[in-house]
C-alpha cells in the first residue's frame, strides 16, 4: 500500500496554493489537497476514506453545489437513472449539458445539494453506484474543487 508522507503532503500543498493563486483559502486548499490525496489512496489500493469531523466542516463550508460528470457507452436509463437517486436525496438540478457522440455519451449536472437530508458521501456513493450500474464513470467534485482543478 502506498502511503504519502509529510515532504509528499508538502509539496502537494505548496503545487495546490501556485495553481489557485489568488483564490487560495485555507479552507479550499485543504479541500483540494485532501481530494487529491483521497485520489492517489484510492489508486494506490487502500480505498481509504476520512470520515473525521475536520473534513466534514471542511467540505461543508466548501459550498453546497456539485458537479456530476459521467460517461460511458450511450444506453437507456442513464438521465432517468442519474437524476433519479440526486431527486430522491432532495437535490436540486441546477444545470444539466449532456452530448452524444455517436454511441458515446457524456453528461455533465450541476447540483444544489443544500436541501438534501443526506451528506455528499452518501450522495457521492449512491450516484457512483448508479452510474457503476449504467455501466458509467462517475466523478463527483464539490465545485470549488472542480473548479480549482481546470483552472487555465
Amino acid at each position: 500500500m502506498n502511503h504519502l508522507d509529510e515532504k509528499d503532503i508538502r509539496k502537494l500543498t505548496e503545487e495546490t496554493v501556485k495553481q489557485l493563486g489568488s483564490s487560495a483559502t485555507p479552507e479550499l486548499v485543504e479541500n483540494v489537497v485532501k481530494e487529491a490525496i483521497d485520489r492517489i489512496q484510492y489508486k494506490a489500493g487502500s480505498h481509504v476514506i476520512d470520515t473525521s469531523p475536520l473534513k466534514k466542516a471542511a467540505l461543508q463550508q466548501s459550498g453546497n453545489r456539485i458537479i456530476v460528470t459521467a460517461f460511458g457507452k450511450n444506453r437507456v436509463g442513464i438521465l432517468a437513472g442519474l437524476t433519479g437517486i440526486l431527486a430522491r436525496h432532495k437535490c436540486n438540478i441546477l444545470d444539466l449539458t449532456q452530448k452524444l457522440l455517436q454511441e458515446f455519451f457524456t453528461i455533465m449536472i450541476l447540483v444544489d445539494i443544500n436541501e438534501s437530508p443526506v451528506d455528499f458521501d452518501t450522495i457521492k456513493t449512491d450516484v457512483t453506484r448508479v452510474g457503476e450500474e449504467l455501466d458509467l464513470k462517475v466523478v463527483i467534485q464539490h465545485e470549488e474543487i472542480f473548479n480549482a482543478m481546470h483552472r487555465v
